[in-house]
């Protein structure tokens, strides 16, 4: 009988159109080992920001009004299943072996 395909065996990162190219820069010890970085998970910040499109809100403005603006907030932060965050909010990613695997997963 042959081998079964499973998501462990399918869905692994050098197989995903969103493991960046070696030519991005993450690091000498990430690069030594074969890591990568992982372009579906996103950062926070990026995730929210542009959820707000479309939606105005200003502080100091009525209840109803942030209600929505973090309602949409929220809403595109469960629809992106993870994200990377850092204290600073300045620069975060994700780096994965290539046999890493997980929900995001897209054939390259």
């Amino acid at each position: 009988m042959g081998k079964t395909m499973t998501a462990e065996t399918n869905m692994r990162c050098d197989r995903c159109k969103f493991w960046s190219d070696k030519e991005v820069e993450i690091g000498w010890e990430a690069e030594m080992i074969g890591f990568r970085e992982c372009r579906a998970v996103r950062e926070r910040w990026a995730i929210q920001d542009g959820a707000n499109d479309g939606v105005k809100f200003y502080p100091g403005d009525d209840d109803a009004g942030e209600a929505a603006w973090i309602k949409k907030r929220n809403d595109a932060l469960r629809a992106s299943r993870a994200y990377v965050q850092d204290g600073s909010e300045y620069r975060a990613e994700l780096v994965t072996g290539p046999d890493f695997f997980c929900a995001l997963f897209q054939s390259s």
